[in-house]
């Protein structure tokens, strides 16, 4: 039986390659070189066919290790047949998870951006609990690294209920931030200064900024938008539920400049907002740079910080000051309708309501941004 002291004390042959079977794992084998390397394989018949897999390296991988490495490809080709299940790339199961969820694009786009450069191609099975910890610490912000921490302790746990793993190396492992509620608001004088620095910035990302302030959704769903989803003519936006937060089809009733931007808009693939005619928008972190340097260049930065998402929330809290019932602006924000009826018939529940709260708000931003109070048409421009 292979020992530690026996494998160090292996002299390598003259020439080719020699094996030593473990005898204790059947199948088990070191391959010495004429070179010196030592290398771990199994060697086990699968149907029809003979595997022969290489596993490590000694001494990096130990005795030890080689049996534990040797045992679990056993265990899954006796139950699998294959090694498929533990072969499985992160990049694969995250795919899968997003597939069988419906889990929206702004998922996908974190996962792009912050995890699978990292991972795309390990296997489950071989990402360890330390590396969790160091891609999370590498990350910025108050926020993201909870929400990609998040994410991959919810692929990891899909992975264990479809039997490719047994164990989650992100458990136990809390978010490294304690987060606090939000409460960012833009004054109106913000919000204009933000509209005309957007108008700098060019397609697509200036436009896509103005329509986050006119339609107040969020930043993933305005850069998701499709002209299949748009009906010019009943100036409305349909957003799927497969590409909203809240899994609910809504029904966004667009202002007259709403209107005049997508119409401005080279219609080239399928969003309204891209940069390669192939996909949505995206480096949202790199356009909030952007803006913020042509409003410190204008000598118009904020003197709070703020990021996309407040936009959302400030339209909410005008349109209130505005005289909007809160009912109706949660409509607008597609927040969760309570009763079946409601869920059911939400779709255009509130359409009326909602393109009057819409409508005042691109009215507010006109004269906040023109100095003129726009009326149900509004001329929205920049100075």
């Amino acid at each position: 039986m292979l020992t530690d002291t026996k494998i160090a004390a292996i002299k390598p042959p003259e020439k080719g390659q020699q094996e030593h079977p473990d005898h204790k794992v059947t199948g088990l084998r070191l391959r010495v070189g004429a070179g010196g390397a030592k290398t771990w394989t199994l060697r086990r018949r699968v149907r029809d066919k003979v595997l022969n897999r290489k596993l490590g390296t000694y001494p990096a991988m130990k005795l030890a290790a080689a049996r534990i490495a040797a045992e679990k490809l056993i265990e899954a080709l006796e139950r699998d047949g294959s090694t498929a299940g533990i072969d499985r790339t992160f990049r694969a199961a995250a795919e899968a998870w997003i597939q069988a969820k419906k889990r929206p694009d702004g998922i996908r786009r974190q996962l792009e951006m912050h995890v699978l450069p990292e991972w795309g191609e390990r296997k489950l099975g071989d990402i360890k609990r330390a590396e969790v910890r160091e891609l999370i610490q590498g990350l910025e912000g108050e926020v993201l690294p909870n929400r990609v921490l998040a994410t991959i302790k919810t692929i990891f746990g899909y992975a264990i209920y479809q039997d490719w793993l047994e164990a989650s190396p992100a458990d136990r492992i809390e978010p490294p931030n304690k987060e606090k509620a939000r409460d960012r608001v833009l004054a109106m004088g913000e919000v204009a200064r933000v509209w005309n620095a957007a108008t700098l910035l060019g397609y697509p990302t200036g436009p896509w900024v103005q329509m986050l302030i006119l339609t107040a959704q969020r930043r993933s769903e305005v850069a998701g938008m499709r002209w299949v989803d748009l009906d010019i003519d009943a100036a409305t936006w349909t957003i799927t539920a497969d590409n909203t937060k809240a899994k609910r089809a809504h029904l966004v009733p667009l202002s007259p400049k709403a209107i005049e931007i997508i119409k401005a808009m080279p219609e080239v693939g399928d969003y309204v907002f891209s940069t390669t005619a192939r996909g949505p928008i995206r480096g949202f972190a790199k356009s909030k740079r952007l803006l913020d340097q042509w409003l410190e260049s204008k000598g118009s930065g904020l003197t709070e910080p703020w990021r996309f998402h407040d936009l959302r929330r400030s339209a909410a809290t005008h349109m209130v000051r505005l005289g909007i019932p809160e009912l109706v602006v949660s409509r607008v924000l597609n927040h969760r309708v309570q009763g079946v009826t409601g869920q059911v018939y939400a779709l255009h529940s509130y359409a009326p309501e909602k393109r009057h709260a819409l409508d005042a708000w691109a009215a507010e931003v006109d004269q906040a941004v023109n100095g003129v109070r726009g009326g149900n048409v509004v001329s929205i421009g920049h100075k």
